[in-house]
């Protein structure tokens, strides 16, 4: 019930109850899919006076050119599975949770140009446990320079205290102390767009320094030193707008993961490089439904020849369907490749598909559920067992506004582990209870 490592397993599961924070950069990136603009077709008839008064968004607090948005929020939650217990085994154990979340936004309130700056934390407490308990926090800045209307530059970075759950694929089940890391991520993009075409050029570096040791080979991990790394992404992408609302692109991807120390402990190389080259389309219906797809192939070589290379088709999808005012359903679906803190394996081919609904009840109350299935491939070292994971997660959340300022929740996720090894099974209740302020 904690936040997990970002990328794919973050969104299987990772929910409110881990850290409502900003891990990289938090926008879109330029060119790519966004939320739909309201549909002009459904105007807004209410009087001015009607409209201010079931508003509910914080206004901030002005401070020069820039506005803050100062957040605090204080939440009670019960897990009854802290260690990802597996089926059968002792050692399960519930607890409840105390988590502490201040939030800081400082966001410019500027016609052109974009400048942001953040920082954020989630201090848990484990009742049941206090070896369990982390303190996650995080700082960093976002921007973007408008040098034409279509034509601008971007990029940001932040720093972040982060830690991995128990049960999830790079953690080993029991486990009571959490794996805690240092990730510093830093990134630049180029975006223009001239008649019918347009280019993005983007790049990211992504710094992981582990700060406990973690269990070690003799509870099937790498050591968490082993694991420090640089992990470095650059793709140039180009698309082609053949009719209004509807783009075909392409895209090509290079990646390169160095580890600290040429081999771990137990004498594997870990560094690896790739390679992917995918095409995709992107489609907006003015604001009634948009989406981006894109499929190709994708390439993962390992230095250490007792690791298999991976070769696999690569797919994705990103989409907002708004079919009335107070409804958006968000489905995604995508397939990555993730580095793994096994002794046995490589890295893990993860595929994950899934949905999110926000229905606007009242002006003040807003209901969501998530639900997605999650696929994690283990490429073993010869000789050791095919692994294959998979998770189901299924959540719902109800969030009332009590004013700008005061807001209460009620969430609820069930998560549920199963694989082909012996004792890896595990089922997580997680409700949590939620009370804030901001401005």
């Amino acid at each position: 019930m904690k936040r997990v490592k970002s990328g794919a397993v973050a969104a299987v599961v990772a929910f409110g109850v881990g850290l409502g924070a900003q891990v990289a950069v938090a926008q879109t990136p330029a060119g790519g899919v966004g939320t739909p603009q309201q549909r002009q077709e459904r105007p807004d008839q209410r009087m001015p006076a009607a409209r201010t008064a079931e508003d509910y968004k914080p206004q901030g607090v002005p401070v020069g050119s820039f506005r803050l948005f100062p957040e605090l929020e204080l939440d009670e939650a019960y897990n009854d599975n802290i260690y990802a217990t597996t089926y059968g085994t002792p050692g399960r154990l519930g607890s409840f949770v105390q988590m502490i979340k201040p939030t800081l936004d400082l966001r410019s309130d500027w016609n052109n140009h974009m400048l942001n700056f953040f920082a954020n934390a989630n201090f848990g407490f484990y009742t049941a446990s206090p070896t369990t308990n982390y303190q996650d926090f995080g700082v960093g800045t976002s921007g973007r320079i408008d040098i034409q209307r279509d034509w601008n530059v971007y990029g940001g970075g932040s720093f972040n205290r982060r830690h991995e759950d128990p049960g999830t694929p790079n953690v080993v089940s029991g486990t009571q102390s959490p794996n805690l890391y240092n990730q510093i991520p830093l990134n630049i993009g180029y975006y223009q767009k001239f008649n019918r075409f347009s280019v993005r050029a983007d790049g990211r570096l992504d710094n992981y320094t582990y700060v406990t040791p973690g269990l070690g080979p003799s509870a099937g991990s790498i050591f968490n030193y082993d694991r420090n790394r640089n992990e470095w992404r650059e793709s140039v992408r180009v698309g082609y707008e053949f009719s209004p609302g509807y783009t075909v692109w392409a895209r090509g991807g290079l990646n390169q993961r160095h580890y600290q120390y040429y081999q771990d402990t137990l004498g594997f190389a870990r560094t690896n490089y790739g390679y992917d080259v995918v095409g995709g389309v992107a489609v907006d219906l003015g604001g009634i439904t948009s989406f981006e797809a894109f499929a190709g192939y994708m390439q993962q070589y390992y230095w250490d020849p007792r690791f298999p290379n991976i070769s696999s088709p690569t797919f994705g999808l990103i989409g907002y369907w708004n079919p009335i005012r107070e409804l958006m359903i968000k489905p995604y679906v995508r397939r990555v490749v993730e580095d793994s803190a096994l002794t046995t394996a490589a890295a893990y081919l993860t595929t994950v598909g899934g949905i999110d609904v926000e229905y606007q009840a009242r002006p003040n109350i807003k209901l969501t559920a998530h639900g997605d299935y999650m696929w994690a491939d283990f490429l073993q070292t010869q000789g050791n067992q095919w692994q294959q994971d998979q998770y189901l997660t299924l959540r719902a959340a109800v969030t009332y506004d009590l004013n700008r300022n005061l807001f209460t929740g009620l969430s609820y996720q069930w998560v549920h582990k199963t694989s082909n090894l012996l004792n890896a099974n595990y089922d997580q209740n997680l409700i949590m209870l939620r009370l804030g302020a901001r401005l």
